[in-house]
């Protein structure tokens, strides 16, 4: 099921890409228990991406939002480079190699700290604009953190259809 959230920056659309933020992690303990260790490594179905490389994913996925958010509140109008959260990010690091447990330990940490810069954004820091190489357009921190919450509450929704979770 896609959840959508418009986007108007109003404090109750704020609340709810708050919210999704806030459930990810859980969301993703709660299906790692319904899987063996050997089968968090393993693809969810023909050429699909194991648990372990969907959590590597949303990870890479993370840390580029959050890397231009933290950007944008620091400097005005930020140039974000264009880096692929998967296709260069990824390949960097390799968050794919980890073990799931350590995985979601990090990304609970980045979720943590993540959630506690939101908590204390004024309605202007939330409109702050964020300019990304190759783009005409530029986005707010409201936009990129609404995309985040989207991209992931989609992502769980799928692994729970999946692994069959109830």
């Amino acid at each position: 099921m896609q959840k959508t959230i418009s986007t108007d920056l109003t404090p109750a659309n704020i609340a709810r890409v708050l919210e999704l933020l806030r459930e990810t992690p859980e969301k993703l303990k709660a299906l790692s228990k319904l899987l063996s260790v050997e089968k968090l490594r393993q693809p969810l179905g023909a050429d699909e991406r194991s648990l372990t490389e969907d959590l590597a994913h949303l990870i890479n996925s993370e840390a580029r939002t959050s890397e231009a958010i933290y950007l944008a509140l620091l400097v005005d109008e930020p140039l974000i480079a264009d880096i692929h959260s998967e296709r260069d990010w990824g390949k960097l690091l390799r968050f794919d190699l980890l073990d799931f447990p350590e995985l979601l330990a990090y990304f609970k940490l980045r979720r943590k700290v993540l959630l506690r810069i939101f908590s204390a954004l004024t309605e202007a820091q939330w409109s702050r604009p964020i300019r990304e190489e190759g783009k005409k357009r530029k986005e707010s921190i409201y936009w990129r953190a609404r995309s985040l919450a989207l991209h992931e509450s989609e992502h769980v929704s799928d692994l729970e259809r999946k692994i069959g979770y109830d």
